[in-house]
Formats: structure tokens, sequence, C-alpha cells
């Protein structure tokens, strides 16, 4: 009994020390929901973590093609970056994001292309399977102007150091 315990004092440390991860990578995949439409999304992200409780993320993230009220789009990305605070609980890493990021809506029917600067904010949760894998699941608000895409998203994330 002592050495169950001992173990799975061990494992949850390690998984603990990999979440604060000097370096991390990972990609997503989900659903992005415009004003009239969804479309599927995948993005990348990578990052570090400065401090144990904050870190910093830089990401892309396609939107796919779909439609606002009053516009469709043939394709829609964002490139961002964000503060990311977070928080362990064992091997569950819970996380918000809140930063910058620049969008492209290209192929806008009855407008000009759109491109622009605005806000992204997000929040997730993701869990240790291994101690340098974690897979998750996230939501991220893309501000676009006057419009927003909210995306719902799966996440896998590999913590190098």
């Amino acid at each position: 009994m002592k050495k169950t315990l001992l173990a799975l004092a061990l494992v949850g440390t390690s998984t603990f020390a990999m979440a604060d991860a000097w370096l991390y990578g990972g990609a997503n995949i989900g659903q992005a929901g415009f004003d009239s439409d969804s479309a599927t999304t995948t993005g990348l992200h990578i990052g570090t973590g400065i401090l144990p409780i904050i870190g910093i993320e830089a990401g892309y993230q396609n939107h796919g093609s779909a439609g606002f009220s009053d516009f469709d789009v043939d394709s829609s990305s964002s490139l961002y970056l964000a503060i990311k605070p977070s928080i362990d609980f064992g091997p569950l890493h819970v996380y918000g994001r809140l930063g910058a990021h620049t969008y492209d809506l290209a192929g806008a029917t009855g407008f000009s292309d759109e491109d622009g600067y605005d806000i992204m904010y997000g929040v997730g949760a993701e869990y240790f399977v291994f101690s340098m894998v974690s897979i998750g699941a996230g939501y991220q608000n893309f501000a676009m102007g006057d419009r927003n895409v909210d995306s719902f998203t799966l996440n896998a994330t590999i913590h190098i150091f």
C-alpha cells in the first residue's frame, strides 16, 4: 500500500512539473460558430511558461469558411498572441487566454477582403495522459470588428522542457 501511494505521489509530482513546461506546442480541431453558420476550425499553438501560474502563447487558427449574418467568407484565419494564466490540480491543467489577434476574412461576398486587429479570449482544461502529453478541450472567442467567431475545440499538446 505504501509503495502504491508513493508511486502515485511521484507520478502526480512529475505531471504537475510538466504542466508548467518551459516550452510546449500543440494542435486543435473543432467547431467555429459564426453569426448564422458554422465551420470546422483547426489551429496550432506554441508557448512558454514564464512563471508557474502564467505563460505566453502564440498561435494560428483557421476558422474555415462560413457566413456572418451580413455576408459569407471563403476563408477566415487569425494569428494571436496571448497571456495564459493557469492553475494545476494534479494532472488537470486549467487555463485562460487573453490577447490580441490579427484576422483575415478572405473572399467576402459583396465586400472586399477584410482584415484587422482585435481582442481574443478563451478558457480550457487539459489532462496529462503521459508525463509530456496532454489532451483537452477549450473555448475561444475572436472579435472581428463588430462580429465574433466562437470556437469549441479539442486539443493535444506536447510539453517539452
